[in-house]
């Protein structure tokens, strides 16, 4: 075929692509590793750059093995895994890679440190939301295929807790025998959106979530007894109401049909009450290892404020190592979940306000503020400006910046370098195996 070119991939990009050039310009092809001599044809192009799709291999290097997965790679194309075909030990190497090509303009080399590895490399994520769809007038379930909205199906997914796959496949089966629909994007029609859950680390409880587009749902009493006769891990069953035409999954409305909507959960030898609405690092293996990292970066704080501090994991794990804690957290559910779990680990330091860290921070940061030590743990955009504004013109000392983005954190760093603070120490951590995303521990301190 003429619009066929054949390219060698050099190195691993941003986003999980493969990198390689050819006539002038540099190609981003995905599912493809270093080393690989792909045939591809170009999705689409622009004057310097284009990105490109597998049409074969001709040939691959070594640490390419069988992904196990029907839905990953070029024909299936499914959205969840970027490296599902590469050694773990090999991903390791290549997120290091990309951390040093992000931060070594920003900070010396020295003070970037290897990434930790994940103690699971697969089925390590305690939460998941999977789209369902209609198939040749059948219901099925899978993930998003990158970058679009049509759903790959799966039998097995790699990356969640084994038992969520075989739940949504017998929810499927019951709401098929209801006459449940699907939900139509486009159309606004059906009614079954998603199928979600959440586990607690020692696989002992599990939280469904079934979003509707409407309060109806069909033999309701006769899901909740087949499901919770057949799965008796499960602990609450919610149908979570979306009336919105929006791609956003969760709605407003909450019927919880059985048991709760939250689990207990063990973290840092503490107790935790989680509310499926609640974040909560989706590794807790790995999450465990970054948290146990900050405590050396506490030695001399009092007061400390916990921003972005969800059910409470990171800033109660600490609290027992400062004066004072202060959690700021805009979810209500979190919010009260936090507040049972200080009281259920007799943490009585602790304080907590309700609302947006960038509206909260400026008054609590005043002249007469005694905190000397930030903990952000921000959403994947970074933190706001107003924050960085706020921390600048505080007696605030010490910055510990968990971020799950590391390019918004290398723009963060760069306003935090440019307001008097200094970075100290990058720690990165795989907290998303058999992907390109990387988990990354900044400490910053104030100049001198």
């Amino acid at each position: 075929m003429k619009d066929l070119k054949s390219l060698k991939i050099d190195k691993i990009a941003m986003q999980g692509y493969g990198l390689g050039h050819l006539q002038g310009k540099t190609i981003f092809v995905p599912y493809t590793v270093p080393g690989d001599v792909v045939e591809i044809k170009y999705t689409h192009q622009k004057k310097d750059i284009a990105f490109g799709s597998v049409v074969s291999y001709t040939s691959r290097p070594s640490g390419v093995k069988d992904p196990g997965c029907e839905a990953f790679g070029p024909k299936a194309q499914c959205g969840g895994c970027d490296w599902l075909m590469a050694d773990y030990s090999i991903q390791l190497l290549w997120k290091d890679e990309l951390i040093h090509s992000i931060f070594d303009n920003i900070v010396p080399k020295e003070r970037i440190h290897p990434i930790v590895a994940s103690p699971r490399d697969t089925h390590y994520r305690n939460k998941a939301f999977y789209p369902v769809t209609s198939y040749k007038g059948r219901l099925s379930f899978g993930m998003y295929r990158g970058f679009t909205h049509d759903v790959v199906e799966h039998r097995s997914c790699k990356l969640q807790f084994e038992e969520f796959d075989a739940i949504a496949r017998r929810v499927t089966i019951l709401a098929q025998k209801a006459g449940i629909q699907a939900y139509q994007e486009e159309k606004h029609g059906g009614n079954l959106r998603q199928i979600g859950f959440r586990a607690s680390s020692d696989h002992k409880e599990i939280v469904l979530i079934l979003v509707t587009k409407s309060t109806k749902l069909p033999f309701s009493n006769l899901l909740v007894k087949s499901l919770t006769s057949e799965f008796p891990k499960l602990v609450g069953i919610v149908q979570n109401v979306n009336r919105r035409r929006t791609n956003v999954i969760l709605g407003d409305e909450d019927k919880v049909l059985f048991g709760r909507p939250w689990l207990n959960e063990s973290f840092m030898d503490l107790k935790f009450r989680v509310h499926y609405r609640s974040f909560l690092q989706v590794n807790p293996g790995t999450a465990s290892l970054a948290v146990e990292s900050i405590k050396p970066f506490l030695t001399g704080s009092r007061n400390v404020i916990d921003a972005y501090s969800g059910i409470g994991t990171i800033g109660l794990s600490l609290a027992s190592l400062c004066r004072e804690l202060t959690c700021i957290e805009e979810t209500p559910e979190a919010v009260e979940d936090a507040k049972f779990n200080a009281e259920t680990n007799n943490l009585s330091n602790v304080k907590f306000i309700t609302g947006k860290v960038e509206n909260v921070l400026e008054k609590l940061l005043d002249k007469k503020s005694a905190h000397d030590t930030i903990i952000l743990d921000p959403p994947r955009s970074g933190v706001d400006e107003k924050v960085i504004t706020a921390i600048s013109g505080s007696a605030l000392d010490k910055i510990i910046y968990l971020s799950c983005n590391p390019m918004t954190l290398a723009r963060d760093v760069r306003h935090l370098q440019g307001k008097g603070f200094e970075l100290v120490s990058l720690q990165p951590f795989d907290m998303f195996p058999q992907t390109w995303h990387i988990e990354t521990l900044a400490y910053l301190r104030r100049k001198s």
